[in-house]
């Protein structure tokens, strides 16, 4: 038999001639070429590469998106970050929470991040704190210009990333009299030990400071959204706040259970915050620190004392105002003459009719009213548990007197005597009585110190935040609670640029400083007794943090004070008579502010 065979192309077959038996005969037979046997194979091969460098591909993905040893990274509503993670507790420092509010941006509120079209891709680092917000330390003589206007930044800590947690969160809005310092402090702000000792969530944030968010002129209402001027600052917390409850879900948190506290003008903040409508529903408790007692400055006014402001600064036109250098903003702020906003004699007894003028003020958009009238309308705030705390001796964190720790009762006696009788030639010798020289000393020295600036702070502070506290109580239907630090610390701390003055007694940050660990750098070395102070307000906070109220051992306000040392008690009419003394006198008028 012989046989030829040619492909039939079309069909992909071969035909075969065929003779047998004196006949020609056609078969066809399916026949697969050797080329096509090839092709297969390669294309089996090709298909194998393929998918072996898809698989390549998606682990080398993988690879870099998974965060190195010690870093974590999540994913925001505005873009991912990554941050860092150390024993067992992650951190993420310079979130943006809104758009860099220079150029235009300059005395306007807080633009949105999405809106303005500044998200990001990739991924952002947050394992570095950005700059602090631009500001001059009022009585710096050196003039040293710190921090930017591109300030708007948060950070978190937590234990977890996973959103099932839903811990409690608590918001830090850091003090300085709304004109310095930064929500990353050291000492002074959050940080991992306290995370991993507590197991809940904190946030820090800046918000704009001095005249960059606190200034009220008329000029700066031009084009504003708002019809306002001042309160910026103020604003910016409030967008801080919106971003928590957008986002702190990812980062283990409970949007439903945030606590703001604050200290100082942080303290100030907090209960700003409760009463402004812009803020309903972004907390849930609140904590005020030797915040100010009260402020009730209108718009008008504000923008007329500040126009000292427009004089030193030489302009006459908004134009003008956005062209500024920060340092020539910083420099035309009024620190040393009306209305003072160095506010330089808060840490002594009053010069009559000498008043400081306020920072923040009733702005109409921030703030409706006057904040007591608020209360007493009976809408527009926030109606959530509320803590007022404030320390023994607040004014010893700064005395005005360099030399007050030499003073003997002579010299104790005399001061009292020139400072007071301008308001009223009986007022020294009552005072004198209800803070003698014989009360019992907490220390062998510096006690004609320690009566001045336990005298000075119940009139400054203490007795102006029982009113604050008092009132709140009848307003909120929601638990009020008051406490006064009375611990004096084991020695004196080390002066620092957060804390100038050697101070001895229960100064201006003690409590803020014990919950945040920066008693050892501020002290040097911590006694048992001091450690137990520090454990005392990190147990009750933390319990206010969890459940919005404190436990049964501490009564709500008015009926009792808490006063936390190395032990805790709670007392009734704590320093009535004293207050009943500068209150009679309308001493509540030369409150701390700001």
């Amino acid at each position: 038999m012989s046989e030829d065979v040619y492909e039939v192309r079309e069909r992909n077959e071969y035909r075969y001639l065929v003779q047998e038996e004196g006949e020609e005969q056609y078969c066809r037979r399916s026949y697969v070429s050797p080329v096509l046997v090839l092709s297969r194979r390669c294309i089996f091969l090709i298909a194998s590469g393929v998918v072996a460098l898809l698989a390549l591909a998606g682990y080398l993905a993988y690879v870099a998106q998974t965060p190195p040893h010690g870093y974590a990274d999540v994913y925001t509503d505005c873009g991912a970050l990554r941050g860092r993670q150390r024993d067992g507790v992650f951190s993420f420092r310079g979130i943006p929470y809104a758009a860099p509010p220079v150029g235009e941006r300059r005395w306007r509120p807080p633009a949105d991040l999405q809106a303005s079209g500044l998200c990001w891709k990739g991924l952002y680092d947050a394992t570095r704190p950005r700059s602090m917000c631009a500001q001059v330390q009022p009585l710096d003589e050196t003039g040293r210009i710190l921090g930017e206007e591109d300030c708007l930044h948060l950070s978190v800590w937590t234990p977890t990333l996973s959103p099932d947690a839903r811990l409690p969160v608590m918001v830090w809005i850091h003090g300085g009299f709304l004109h310095m310092l930064s929500g990353s402090e050291r000492g002074y702000s959050p940080n991992e030990e306290l995370t991993a000792q507590t197991g809940l969530v904190y946030v820090s944030l800046n918000y704009r400071l001095n005249a960059f968010g606190f200034l009220a002129l008329e000029l700066l209402r031009q084009g504003s959204p708002t019809n306002s001027s001042g309160n910026y600052g103020f604003m910016d917390q409030i967008a801080a706040l919106r971003w928590v409850q957008k986002n702190i879900h990812v980062f283990g948190g409970d949007p439903g259970k945030v606590t703001i506290f604050g200290q100082s003008s942080g303290g100030t903040s907090v209960w700003t915050l409760m009463m402004s409508p812009l803020a309903k529903g972004l907390f849930h408790r609140a904590i005020d620190m030797s915040g100010s007692y009260v402020y009730s400055s209108s718009l008008q006014a504000a923008e007329r004392d500040n126009m000292v402001f427009l004089n030193r600064s030489g302009c006459r036109d908004l134009a003008c105002l956005h062209k500024l250098s920060k340092a020539q903003v910083l420099k035309a702020i009024p620190w040393k003459e009306y209305p003072y906003w160095a506010a330089e004699d808060l840490t002594d007894l009053p010069t009559k009719n000498r008043f400081v003028g306020p920072v923040a003020v009733v702005d109409g958009h921030v703030l409706l009213d006057v904040p007591f009238r608020t209360w007493e309308n009976g809408s527009g705030y926030s109606d959530v548990p509320f803590v007022i705390g404030t320390t023994e001796q607040e004014v010893d964190f700064s005395p005005n007197y360099e030399n007050i720790s030499s003073w003997i009762w002579e010299d104790y006696r005399w001061f009292v005597t020139d400072k007071l009788t301008p308001f009223n030639a009986s007022l020294p010798k009552q005072a004198l009585d209800l803070y003698p020289s014989s009360d019992k000393c907490p220390t062998r020295d510096r006690c004609a110190e320690w009566q001045y600036t336990t005298m000075v702070s119940d009139m400054r502070v203490t007795c102006p935040n029982n009113d604050l506290a008092r009132r709140a109580a009848e307003a909120l239907k929601s638990p009020v609670y008051r406490y006064v630090v009375t611990h004096t610390p084991s020695r004196a701390a080390i002066p620092s640029s957060l804390l100038p003055f050697p101070s001895r007694f229960s100064f201006h940050l003690l409590d803020s400083l014990a919950f945040f660990r920066g008693l050892t750098e501020t002290l040097g070395e911590m006694s048992p007794a001091d450690r137990s102070f520090q454990d005392i307000i990190t147990k009750y906070f933390i319990h206010f943090a969890k459940t919005g109220e404190m436990p049964n051992t501490w009564p709500k306000y008015p009926s009792h004070t808490a006063l936390l040392s190395s032990n805790f008690s709670a007392v009734q009419n704590h320093s009535s008579e004293r207050c009943s003394l500068w209150k009679s006198h309308g001493f509540y008028q030369y409150a701390w502010i700001n």
